[in-house]
C-alpha cells in the first residue's frame, strides 16, 4: 500500500531522492544511536567513574539530567523549523522545506530515542550496578510497594505496556491513513496555499491526535519500568510537547486564525480522549480508508 501523501513528499525534497533517501536514512539512523547513546552515558557515568564523589552523589538525578538535555536539543531544533519559516521560503522558494527537512527529521528522531530511553532499566545498565543506593530504589517498580507478588509485578507490566504500544501503532496508523505523510511531514507549515482544510471528526476531540500516538509510545514505557524514573522522564517528554504545542504550534495557529482558533482550543482538549469521546476515538482508530 502506498502512503497518502508520498508523492507531495517527495516532489518538495528532490536532494533526497534515490541514493539521497539512503543518506539521510543513515544520517537519522545514526542521529537516534547518538541520542539514546548520550542518554545512557549520562545514566551510567556515576558507575564508569565511582571515585569522583560528587558524580556518587548526584546519580539519582543523572538520567532526568541526561533526557532534558535531549530533549532541550531536540525541541529547539524543531522549533527552528518554525522560526526558519519565512527566512527560508523568501529566500528558496519551492525548495525552502528541502532546507529544513534534515533538521526537523533529526530532531524527530531524538524525540523517538527519548521515548525509548524510558524503557531502558537504569538499575541495570551493562556498566555495572548503581553506587548511590537511591538510584535503586527510584529503580523499583511501584507495585512492589504495595506487596504485588514478584511472580505477576513484570507480567501486569509487560501487559500494560505492550497495550499502549498497540495503542500507539493504531493511532499512528490512523493518522497516516487519515491524514496522509504529508501532512505529518509538516510540508504544509511552508506551503499553506496548497493545504486542504482537514474537517475529520477526530478533531473533535482532539487537537493532536499525532503527538498522542507518540506519547501512547512513552506511557508503555512509564508502565514497563512502573517506577519513579519512568514516571519522571514521561512528565519530562509531556510537559516537552505541551510547551511546543502552546508556545510554537498553536501561537503561529492562534496568529493566522485568530478567536475561532482560541474558541476551538477551549471546546477541545489537545492531547486526552474524554470518556464521553471514546465512540469517536475508536472509529478512527479502526478506519481502513482516508478520507
Amino acid at each position: 500500500m502506498r502512503l497518502k501523501g508520498l508523492d507531495i513528499l517527495k516532489e518538495k525534497i528532490p536532494r533526497y531522492l534515490g541514493w539521497g533517501a539512503v543518506g539521510i536514512g543513515l544520517v537519522l539512523l545514526l542521529a537516534f544511536a547518538t541520542a539514546l547513546s548520550l542518554m545512557l552515558l549520562v545514566d551510567s557515568v556515576a558507575r564508569i567513574f565511582p571515585q569522583v564523589t560528587i558524580l556518587v552523589l548526584i546519580e539519582p538525578i543523572l538520567p532526568i539530567l541526561g533526557a532534558l538535555l535531549c530533549q532541550l536539543i531536540a525541541f529547539r531544533l524543531i522549533w527552528s523549523v518554525w522560526h526558519s519559516k519565512n527566512r527560508y521560503v523568501a529566500e528558496l522558494g519551492e525548495l525552502a522545506y528541502q532546507k529544513v527537512f534534515p533538521r526537523a527529521f533529526f530532531g524527530i528522531s531524538w524525540i523517538i530515542a527519548i521515548c525509548v530511553h524510558i524503557y531502558v532499566p537504569i538499575e541495570i545498565l551493562t556498566t555495572g550496578i548503581p553506587v548511590n543506593p537511591l538510584t535503586v530504589m527510584l529503580s523499583q517498580s511501584f507495585l512492589s510497594f504495595f506487596g504485588m507478588p514478584v511472580g505477576f509485578d513484570p507480567a501486569i507490566r509487560t501487559i500494560g505496556s505492550f497495550f499502549f504500544i498497540i495503542l500507539g501503532m493504531l493511532t499512528v496508523r490512523s493518522a497516516l491513513l487519515t491524514f496522509g505523510v504529508d501532512y505529518m511531514a509538516l510540508i504544509y507549515l511552508y506551503y499553506p496555499a496548497e493545504s486542504k482544510i482537514q474537517q475529520h471528526e477526530i478533531y473533535s476531540v482532539i487537537r493532536h491526535p499525532t503527538y498522542l500516538a507518540v506519547l501512547l509510545f512513552a506511557f508503555g514505557g512509564l508502565w514497563l519500568r512502573f517506577s519513579v524514573y519512568s514516571l519522571v522522564l514521561f512528565l519530562v517528554f509531556l510537559v516537552g510537547f505541551l510547551v511546543h504545542i502552546v508556545f510554537v504550534e498553536e501561537k503561529e495557529l492562534r496568529e493566522r486564525f485568530g478567536e475561532a482558533f482560541i474558541e476551538y482550543q477551549n471546546r477541545v482538549p489537545a492531547l486526552r480522549i474524554r470518556f464521553r469521546d471514546l465512540r469517536v476515538y475508536l472509529r478512527f482508530l479502526t478506519k481502513r480508508s482516508t478520507e
